[in-house]
């Protein structure tokens, strides 16, 4: 009941803030442009910012958070000023805000224009019956983006690979398919990772070859009686993984609550738990990773080329499994598979949390700059990237890209520092329009609708068990752009709570008007 009497008054002090702003926008005609010398005004009108900063202590004064750290930095990026702040020197578990310095020292270290190139090799002779006797080595580059997510489904990557083979003239294979994903390191799994979330796609392995975010996604359709069985689907279609359904079928006023356990080192993966009886609209998907995506992604491009009609019933080779030392200045390259644009890639990462697409990057930032693409070398690298941009990364933890991790620490005020920064780099604009918006694709779609803060918000979210965070650049009533942080750690609400807080504070930020 605390819970729901605590949520009516956030919701109340939603409907004040909007009205408020209703009557200000009646009252107070469009701002004129920000021109030189308005800082100096700025300075001299103390009152207004008093008001922001004791609205929101107010916000944050409530009994829901007395035992939970919240950590808050919102600064001017014209000048630097500190509009508010609380406890912002405190480090906190980032959770996803950890995207932020990875796709930023990713911009920075490649260019927003940057692309990842796959390559298709050849180490055999073609026979002019278009029997290929030799081996197809697929090397790649730790192209993140061969996924639906990124707008790339499967079946496309796929076929544009098998095009580079048959039109090389292949009709048949007889040789094995060699992947070599040693653009990175083995380690697949980065410190601090739950082995409870190891089954599900957002903590899949991270390896040189990716392909459908490196997992499956099992669509389980609930039955039309209780004497028949659920119907289950794989996507993509493969015999790559198998899916063993222990499930109880329960009336549709029961619940539906299914769980998806894959042993370790295995593809058996066992889907446990009751479903409802109910129309197969009701269809429950369950995203779930594979075990060696590497090996997966050569089984869904042997099936493909057997589909195509390129007899390919060949040997399927991970390279830590090859004898040979590979030679590509002695191999046939006859294509490249070329990723889109790195801003492309943040804009995916960033908007949607993409956490496998932050870990290749990460690897691929340690990569550029130490030799070694893994993940102690990626968060060395970033740690160097931010000493460069003039952040003090002292006392900060990194240990991976995407903030799956719980040892990852880091300040209100780093962060805020890393947005200050990003905002006045070559890469400015496309890290800005890589963040989510309200309203538009990405994770605030369906937050700060009809407000003011909908058209002045690009924000980072970050949640996990206990976390919840956002950050990001707010456009004030006046046209001042600044940087903002929020973070709750040690929460025992809801995260629905969580979120209407920090949705309250960006609706003050964004109604601030110092006329």
């Amino acid at each position: 009941m605390k819970y729901l009497f605590r949520l009516v008054q956030l919701v109340v002090c939603t409907c004040m803030i909007m009205c408020t702003q209703n009557v200000v926008r009646a009252q107070i005609r469009t701002p004129e442009r920000v021109v030189a010398g308005d800082s100096v005004r700025r300075s001299l009108r103390p009152q207004p910012v008093r008001e922001l900063r004791a609205d929101i202590d107010n916000i944050l004064t409530t009994a829901e958070w007395s035992s939970s750290s919240v950590g808050v930095l919102v600064v001017a990026l014209e000048t630097g000023e500190v509009i508010y702040q609380r406890d912002a020197d405190r480090y906190f578990t980032p959770a996803s805000l950890q995207k932020l310095f990875t796709t930023g020292a990713a911009l920075s270290t490649f260019g927003p224009e940057h692309r990842f190139v796959t390559s298709i090799y050849l180490d055999g002779s073609i026979q002019p019956n278009g029997e290929y006797d030799g081996n197809i080595i697929i090397r790649g580059d730790g192209d993140p983006s061969w996924s639906a997510s990124f707008g790339q489904p499967v079946d496309t990557i796929l076929d544009r690979i098998i095009d580079i083979i048959d039109a090389a003239g292949i009709r048949s294979i007889r040789g094995a398919l060699i992947a070599d994903d040693d653009v990175f390191d083995d380690e697949q799994y980065a410190p601090g990772w739950s082995w409870d979330d190891l089954a599900y796609a957002y903590a899949a392995q991270v390896g040189g070859l990716a392909i459908a975010d490196n997992s499956v996604r099992i669509s389980v359709i609930p039955p039309l009686s209780a004497s028949d069985l659920p119907l289950v689907k794989v996507v993509p279609a493969t015999d790559y993984v198998r899916v063993i359904p222990t499930l109880r079928v329960v009336d549709s006023s029961g619940p539906t609550t299914l769980e998806p356990y894959r042993d370790f080192r295995s593809n058996t993966i066992d889907v446990l738990g009751t479903i409802g009886l109910r129309g197969q609209t009701d269809t429950v998907t369950l995203s779930v990773s594979v075990e060696n995506p590497t090996m997966y992604m050569l089984t869904l491009l042997r099936d493909g080329l057997m589909r195509r009609g390129i007899r390919a019933r060949t040997a399927l080779i991970d390279v830590d499994d090859w004898s040979e030392q590979l030679d590509y200045d002695r191999y046939r390259r006859i294509g490249d598979v070329r990723s889109p644009r790195l801003a492309d890639i943040v804009t995916t990462i960033n908007r949607r949390s993409h956490n496998l697409g932050a870990e290749m990057l990460l690897k691929h930032v340690g990569r550029a700059v130490t030799g070694e693409g893994s993940f102690p070398s990626g968060a060395d690298a970033v740690r160097r990237w931010l000493r460069q941009m003039g952040i003090s990364p002292t006392e900060q933890t990194i240990v991976d890209g995407s903030g799956l991790s719980r040892l990852n620490l880091c300040t209100p005020r780093q962060l805020v520092s890393l947005l200050a920064s990003m905002h006045r780099s070559t890469s400015s604009a496309s890290f800005r329009q890589s963040l989510a918006a309200p309203g538009e694709e990405g994770t605030l779609r369906r937050r700060l609708i009809d407000t003011r803060a909908q058209g002045a918000i690009r924000g980072k979210t970050g949640s996990m068990n206990n976390v919840s965070t956002l950050a990001g650049y707010v456009d004030t009533r006046d046209g001042e752009q600044w940087a903002f942080v929020i973070m709750l750690n040690n929460i025992v609400v809801p995260q629905t709570m969580s979120q209407n807080l920090q949705d309250l504070i960006c609706m003050r930020l964004a109604s601030f008007s110092r006329r």
